[in-house]
């Protein structure tokens, strides 16, 4: 009874970091996909490190639908600004 317990609250801890927590992805399909922002839809807001001309920076962006088939991120985040203070390796 203790272990199957342990597992709810495991499961239920998990549940709430899925859905609350929004993360700065590493690129910008995973953030508007598994595991961390699963539950993000087209239009939903993302922001993932991006590099660009001045270096690695967050992009923050609107979830689009990617162009093809693809089973596991059906969205990217498109980049609708660059956050400049915020820098990385």
């Amino acid at each position: 009874m203790k272990s199957f317990a342990s597992i709810n609250v495991f499961f239920l801890f998990f549940m709430t970091v899925t859905n609350t927590v929004d993360a700065i992805a590493l690129d910008d399909k995973l953030a508007c996909g598994a595991p961390w922002n699963i539950r993000h839809q087209e239009g939903t807001p993302c922001k993932f490190w991006g590099k660009d001309g001045n270096g690695t920076h967050v992009h923050d962006g609107t979830c689009k639908k990617r162009d093809g088939f693809h089973i596991i991120h059906k969205l990217k985040c498109v980049t609708t600004s660059v956050d400049l203070k915020t820098t990385c390796c």
